[in-house]
């Protein structure tokens, strides 16, 4: 047996004993990129993002997609690269970044016989040296700047303002957020202040105020997803406005709707279990909805739920979804060009029949006198 094959041999039970001990996908190939154990083919698009020519002394994770993670470990032997361990891909949703870091350190372990530290692994691959101390070293710049400067202006914004703001946006409190709301805004010598871009300092700072806001506001009790496309919607309105004046009317928009949000929760007559069903049932208009998937998905037994329910809105849990799906074929057969049966399968009914006569059982009318009456109209 040549020294090769005993390399090989070698290669082959650890790949073995990484996949026993792991339970992922493991690939291994030479310096040529040629796989040697596996007919699994990887993207060349994931092979092009890292040197494999180069030897790595620690493991290499790559996120390549929001759900996609390799990791990439050097075969090194007498100081020679002989080829590279390639584990992946790794499904983000089933596994953490905690635990996948201490996945390298036990692969890493199990080729050279020597521990690496959770620190060793972390800084490799999620801290960019060379970016901390470009920043360092503005910062060093900056605040000689500030330090002059402190003498002569105001400070920023101070911190108890925020705070206050924060607990008047989680308790719905519209009247005292307004109150206090300019005291967030920091004057034109403040922003120079800090010797920064006057525009891009007053977008980091209402973008700031907006994911600390909505984050009061999810504990206040908005629903997760609704804050998030809330989110979504004003953070690209912010990247877009690109002056000053705008972006503090912005501001003021996007707190007094999430203040205003959670006022309209505290208000409501709807106890919390109903105001989340309701929500569901908004969100997922287009999926079929039974009465167990909404208890799963909130934790609530069918029989407390739908007693609930039908006391608070005088309504079953079946009714409101038809009525919410009907609202929303309203809106489909007027807005776009989907056909009758589209809609129907769209919104899950169980064929156009049946949605025919549900509809005209709300309206009063069939979709089809409905649409030709409206989309003109409109």
């Amino acid at each position: 047996m040549t020294h090769f094959d005993t390399e090989l041999n070698r290669i082959a039970y650890i790949k073995n004993l990484i996949e026993q001990t792991s339970n992922l996908p493991i690939s291994i190939l030479n310096c040529k990129q040629e796989n040697l154990f596996s007919d699994l083919i990887i993207d060349d698009y994931v092979l092009n993002q890292l040197d494999l020519t180069k030897i790595y002394t620690t493991p290499q994770i790559k996120l390549y997609s929001l759900d996609e993670i390799y990791m990439f470990i050097s075969y090194i032997k007498e100081s020679e690269l002989i080829g590279t361990f390639i584990v992946g891909p790794i499904s983000y949703k089933k596994i953490s970044l905690n635990q996948l870091i201490h996945q390298a350190m036990l692969i890493h372990n199990l080729i050279y016989h020597e521990p690496l530290t959770f620190e060793e692994v972390l800084k490799e691959n999620f801290y960019d040296e060379q970016l901390i101390e470009q920043m360092e070293n503005k910062l060093q710049s900056d605040f000689t700047h500030i330090r002059i400067d402190d003498q002569i202006h105001e400070p920023f914004v101070p911190l108890h303002y925020e705070r206050e703001l924060l607990s008047y946006v989680k308790h719905g409190n519209t009247a005292e957020l307004i109150k206090i709301i300019d005291k967030l805004t920091p004057t034109e010598a403040a922003i120079n202040h800090l010797n920064e871009d006057p525009i891009q300092t007053m977008q980091t700072m209402v973008i700031t105020l907006l994911i600390l806001a909505s984050r009061a506001a999810m504990t206040g009790g908005l629903p997760t997803a609704l804050a998030y496309k809330i989110n979504t919607y004003y953070l690209e309105k912010i990247q877009k406005t690109t002056d000053i004046h705008q972006l503090n009317q912005l501001k003021m928009t996007c707190l007094i709707d999430l203040t205003s949000r959670i006022n309209q929760i505290n208000t409501t007559e709807t106890s919390r279990p109903v105001s989340d069903t309701i929500f569901y049932i908004t969100k997922n208009l287009y999926n079929n909805i039974s009465l167990n998937d909404i208890c799963e998905a909130l934790h609530f037994s069918p029989s407390y739920l739908s007693r609930l329910f039908k006391k608070e809105m005088n309504l079953t849990i079946s009714e409101f979804i038809t009525q919410e799906k009907i609202e929303e074929a309203k809106r489909l057969l007027i807005g776009s060009n989907h056909t009758l049966l589209e809609i129907s399968n769209l919104l899950h009914f169980s064929d156009q029949s049946y949605f025919t006569k549900s509809f005209k059982k709300v309206t009063g009318m069939t979709p089809k006198v409905y649409r030709n009456r409206y989309k003109l109209l409109s």
